[in-house]
């Protein structure tokens, strides 16, 4: 696989793992069911916010650590380095903070592990709005790992 076609398909495997697990779980709920989501993706979310800073410094080997592995294998690691290099750090290295709201939504990975995808924001001092982004979390033998992350790209009904 050439590494543009790897880029590619590591911004489109957002369409293999970025739906809900089921239009029921995903759907806004009552103030109890969101709460209780909120908890139960904690974990999840803070293994985001590290993608996001490791790859806000600029760090490709860290940020490469916290990436699957079953991604890595099924896309390559030259693949991986590149759409690192190339897309998605530059997108969090241009970024102050991330900010504004932030949509969780149950999802699951190409190899149907379980997670969480969050749906969010990032700041930026030249620009005078915020771009979107998407950080796919899920559990892949017992360690939480970004499944994907789709920068600058806006998801109708997710990003508000």
């Amino acid at each position: 696989m050439t590494p543009k076609r790897a880029i590619a398909s590591l911004l489109l495997t957002a369409c293999l793992i970025g739906a809900p697990m089921s239009a029921a779980r995903a759907a806004p709920g009552s103030a109890t069911q969101d709460i209780q989501m909120a908890a139960d993706s904690a974990p999840f979310r803070q293994a985001a916010d590290e993608f996001v800073a490791r790859s806000m410094a600029g760090d490709v080997d860290a940020t490469r650590s916290l990436l699957s592995r079953r991604l890595v294998d099924r896309i390559g690691d030259a693949a991986a380095r590149t759409a690192l290099q190339s897309q998605i750090l530059p997108f969090f290295q241009r970024g102050r903070q991330p900010g504004g709201p932030v949509t969780i939504t149950q999802t699951t990975d190409a190899a149907g592990q379980p997670g969480y995808a969050f749906y969010m924001w990032m700041q930026y001092a030249d620009a005078p709005t915020a771009r979107p982004f998407t950080v796919y979390v899920v559990k892949e033998h017992g360690r939480l790992v970004v499944a994907n992350i789709v920068p600058d790209r806006l998801v109708e009904g997710r990003h508000r």
